[in-house]
């Protein structure tokens, strides 16, 4: 058998069954294109119709695997374990793949076989992947990246967290590695309200903002040469800045703003340095230096990401409340 190129990893919890039959339709394709494989980890769902519908297809290229519940970063890492490609990538099981504009970018993946690729963006690049990170914002979820699996070596999710994606990226983007981007949207993320990043429960919103400080922090602590200290400075700004949206978004009063920022003055990230990184984050460095402010403005900004959550489609970066490049 000729060696897989492609390994698709696709965590999943009680997902609705026509979603993910869905999703994995939307990958059959890439039989036509290279040789592939699909692992879907069930990642301890309340029964087993995931992994008897993939036993069900008699698929030699689409696995399954029930495992117990360690949140989506923790389903992922386990197919990172498992899958043997020479590149992989993660999809969603009720998000799908666009079959025109993802046949693009496996053509680059064959003809220029990157560390990275990624797809999502609004320009080409091609270089190193810290260089890129320290001049440009980068799309912080994981399936917007095709990666050497060999490139990874001990790089993880942290599992039982929220925004381990923002982490898991940024620390990819450190690595010593060829990227290129391009500007071809080929996925289709499901916005879902009930989803467990947009509940809007107390205690979902504040593990939301509990675990974004502790992916802060574990980005902190790494030890890095002074060219990839500049380029994380950059990332933790722009972090910064995205807790202060999602802050003005989730809460309304001035004791819960207080709060939150001086969680991020605890870490070192508050008041927004007022380093240019784009418009937008120059304009909420300095709300940030006066705190009433959040409170006059936060009527605009729920204004702003409930027009952005009204289409079903959605890019990357929009459930992180991040942006595409602040240049």
């Amino acid at each position: 058998m000729n060696e897989i190129m492609l390994s698709i990893i696709v965590p999943c919890y009680n997902v609705a069954m026509d979603r993910l039959k869905q999703s994995i339709d939307s990958l059959r394709f890439i039989e036509r294109i290279m040789n592939y494989e699909v692992w879907v980890i069930d990642d301890g769902s309340r029964d087993d119709r995931a992994l008897r519908y993939i036993e069900g297809l008699n698929d030699p290229h689409i696995h399954a695997m029930r495992q117990e519940n360690s949140a989506p970063g923790g389903a992922r890492n386990t197919g990172i374990d498992i899958c043997r490609g020479q590149y992989i990538t993660f999809v969603d099981a009720d998000d799908f793949i666009y079959y025109g504009p993802y046949v693009e970018v496996l053509k680059v993946l064959q003809a220029e076989q990157p560390d990275i690729l990624a797809h999502g963006y609004s320009s080409r690049y091609e270089g190193s992947a810290t260089a890129f990170m320290l001049e440009h914002d980068v799309l912080p979820t994981c399936w917007s990246y095709i990666i050497r699996r060999s490139l990874l070596s001990e790089l993880r999710f942290t599992p039982h967290i929220y925004h381990e994606d923002e982490e898991f990226i940024t620390k990819l983007h450190l690595l010593r590695a060829h990227l290129i981007t391009l500007p071809i949207h080929a996925y289709y993320y499901r916005y879902e309200a009930e989803s467990i990043m947009h509940k809007k429960d107390p205690k979902h919103v504040l593990k939301r903002f509990d675990d974004y400080i502790t992916v802060m922090q574990h980005l902190q602590a790494l030890q890095l040469p002074a060219t990839h200290e500049l380029a994380l400075e950059r990332r933790l700004d722009i972090m910064a800045m995205c807790f202060v949206l999602t802050m003005m978004r989730d809460f309304s009063s001035m004791t819960e703003y207080k709060t939150q920022l001086n969680r991020l003055r605890d870490i070192g990230l508050y008041p927004l340095p007022l380093h240019w990184r784009g418009f937008r984050y120059y304009i909420i460095a300095l709300i940030t230096r006066f705190p009433a402010m959040c409170s006059v403005l936060s009527p605009i900004v729920k204004l702003i990401f409930k027009i952005q959550d009204a289409p079903a489609e959605k890019r990357a970066f929009a459930s992180h409340a991040d942006i595409d490049d602040a240049d």
